[in-house]
């Protein structure tokens, strides 16, 4: 029997004969694009690992590669005592006269040495920043390109018997200017100021202030010449300057 013009019969096929494939062929297109993608990270990955083996095997004082060393939280105590109690701040020896339950292993006043004493609510003795300095000045200056030194040079404000004073906190700067500046004779020391290396702790005064000042000129006077000449007259005003 003829079918009219437009009805369909069982032999007309729903869909055009080429769609069937369609399916297919996209999924393909998406399998080649995945394919590639995979290809250029592994091409990729290759030359990068390629580039750092290359960069590893140069010199370290080329242009492109350097290295530095980055100095924080020194916190110099003059009044660190060898041998004094950590519950002191390592300020004082233990009493002539000891309390019944006294633990002297516990408090740990056996093990302040000369060096300080590890893990403790002490801060750095001198001769600990001195030794430090020999240790840089020997083992690391020659390998270095500059340093950056961070701050927190003032000692911590813990012990109630000896409340910390601004100029205590200079003076730990003067100390570990000093340091750093005898251990790195021949390349650059940038100097920050950290929360400790003002007064009040962890206040710090708006620039142009008169207590910024303060700050500021005692700083740039503890660490001279660290800070370029013609940034002084910025580092006094806001405590901040540019260095190359």
């Amino acid at each position: 029997m003829a079918a009219r013009k437009g009805q369909l019969t069982e032999t007309t096929p729903l869909l055009p004969t080429h769609s069937k494939h369609r399916g297919k062929r996209i999924f393909a297109a998406i399998a080649a694009v995945l394919a590639a993608g995979s290809l250029f990270s592994y091409l990729l990955l290759a030359y990068c690992n390629y580039s750092i083996a290359d960069t590893s095997s140069k010199r370290l004082s080329s242009a492109a590669v350097g290295r530095y060393l980055h100095i924080t939280d020194l916190h110099v105590d003059p009044n660190y005592m060898e041998g004094a109690t950590t519950y002191s701040q390592c300020h004082r020896r233990p009493p002539h006269v000891l309390p019944p339950d006294y633990d002297s292993a516990k408090d740990g006043h056996a093990h302040t040495g000369r060096f300080g004493i590890p893990l403790a609510k002490c801060d750095s003795p001198i001769a600990l920043i001195n030794a430090t300095s020999e240790h840089l000045k020997h083992e690391w200056a020659h390998k270095l390109d500059f340093v950056i030194w961070t701050g927190d040079s003032g000692r911590h404000d813990g012990d109630p018997e000896q409340p910390r004073t601004f100029d205590q906190i200079i003076q730990g700067n003067d100390i570990a200017s000093a340091a750093l500046r005898s251990a790195f004779k021949k390349i650059p020391v940038v100097p920050n100021i950290g929360n400790n290396d003002v007064s009040p702790h962890n206040e710090l005064a708006a620039p142009g202030h008169k207590r910024a000042r303060k700050t500021f000129r005692a700083l740039e006077r503890s660490w001279r010449p660290l800070v370029p000449k013609d940034q002084v007259p910025t580092f006094h005003y806001g405590g901040y300057f540019a260095k190359d």
